[in-house]
């Protein structure tokens, strides 16, 4: 065999390997975490007889097609002192004047507008300036519709452990119309939520829910607010948090329903984002190998690394296979990606998806009806994120960090959800 062949057929192993590898061991991780604590864990909120004052951030760019929606989710909260800083960042359309039509009726909204784009990072940063007096700061997307008692839940953890910095919520898909959301409420029930139930067995999140996240505002200035060095801060300051030796939990009681981008070309730039920010953190959190205390988070470092390793020799591989394909009619060379896809990663999405609707099923009742959409969730996770990561390696690993986080929103879409079937 030669030597071009046998390198071929080790990255085969790894291309086919690596992901069944690692479904495995989120299955077997987030089934341990929700044995031993999810499924008998009983948060109670009636414990606390003085809530803390929260602050709610809300940072939006260009949201006046979903804002409104989400101010009149805001009012049905379940807690008793809370102030709601709506931040707009540049926004070019009219989600100031959208805005203000509820702070004029609504006394705990308030509007922070910054006239020309800074980026999230920045707007939070100048939020935090102005409201970090209240010991717990709440920080939600746009488009974020969380259940009435997700604030109390998400409080609750951060009273009841000393060294934690950060709660986050989980996140359930409620625009479900075509196929592009179908597939990504399969992603959001079977990857995420998996992996981070599976991340909280060994102590460490890869990051936050930026839906909806609660953190002590007093660790938030700890670690001095979030980074304009990279295009994901949720990522980002999930790590400097847990750099801080501060606990960041996932708590998935605390519900929130997200909108996920509806069209290609908005997932495509989401995706992109995504993978630069993976970029980002692994050049700014290469120094953490230099502290044994953090061995554990050493792992989700690695994890990354070889996931975008990964990426790299699989579109790599695709290519060698597919352009002797169309040319020839033939190729000895190269990974061929449909085996992968019909088989062995479309049957451990099946499996990963069932015990995943085990998991969720107390908080979305209606996530059984995707089931039938699996088969196209593999191909399109493992090829975009793939892609994305090749798309984005020379920018993510040499351009200027500065500003790195200037940003756009994805396109919204008015969707009228009906909240009975998520509860």
């Amino acid at each position: 065999m030669s030597v071009v062949h046998k390198t071929f057929e080790l990255m085969g192993y790894f291309i086919i390997g690596y992901p069944i590898f690692m479904a495995i061991v989120w299955i077997v991780s987030g089934f341990i975490y929700w044995q031993r604590y999810e499924r008998s864990e009983h948060i109670d909120i009636q414990t606390i007889s003085k809530w803390p004052t929260v602050t709610i951030l809300i940072p939006c760019h260009n949201e006046a097609q979903i804002i409104s929606k989400t101010c009149k989710e805001l009012l049905n909260i379940d807690y008793p002192s809370y102030q709601v800083v709506f931040i707009d960042d540049g926004s070019t359309d009219h989600t100031s004047e959208v805005i203000r039509k509820w702070t004029k009726e609504i006394s705990h909204f308030h509007l922070l507008r910054i006239i020309e784009n800074q980026g999230k990072s920045n707007a939070l940063n100048s939020a935090l300036a102005v409201t970090g007096t209240t010991p717990i700061t709440v920080i939600m997307d746009a488009d974020t519709l969380p259940q009435p008692v997700s604030i109390k839940i998400l409080v609750q953890t951060l009273l009841s452990i000393n060294d934690i910095g950060a709660a986050t919520g989980h996140a359930i898909v409620y625009n479900r119309s075509n196929l592009l959301e179908k597939i990504q409420a399969v992603e959001f029930t079977s990857i995420i939520g998996l992996i981070k139930r599976a991340q909280n067995m060994y102590g460490y999140l890869f990051s936050i829910s930026g839906c909806i996240t609660a953190f002590k505002t007093e660790a938030l200035h700890h670690v001095n607010g979030f980074s304009t060095k990279t295009a994901t801060e949720d990522i980002d300051i999930t790590w400097a948090l847990q750099r801080a030796y501060y606990r960041v939990k996932y708590i998935p009681q605390a519900v929130a329903h997200i909108q996920v981008p509806n069209k290609l070309a908005e997932y495509w730039k989401q995706r992109k984002r995504w993978a630069m920010g993976g970029w980002h953190l692994l050049r700014t959190h290469k120094d953490i190998f230099l502290d044994w205390r953090l061995k554990r988070l050493w792992i989700i470092y690695i994890e990354l690394l070889l996931s975008y390793i990964w990426s790299l020799l699989f579109v790599f591989g695709v290519v060698l296979w597919l352009v002797p394909s169309i040319l020839l009619m033939k190729s000895n060379i190269g990974i061929n990606p449909i085996p992968i896809f019909t088989s062995i990663l479309i049957l451990m999405c099946m499996i990963q998806f069932t015990i995943a609707l085990k998991f969720n099923h107390p908080y979305d009742k209606e996530i059984w009806r995707l089931f039938y959409f699996i088969p196209w969730y593999p191909a399109l996770f493992f090829t975009v994120g793939a892609l994305t990561v090749c798309r984005t390696v020379i920018a993510g690993l040499f351009q200027n960090l500065d500003m790195a986080g200037k940003w756009r929103s994805p396109a919204r879409i008015n969707v009228q959800k009906d909240r009975g079937k998520g509860e």
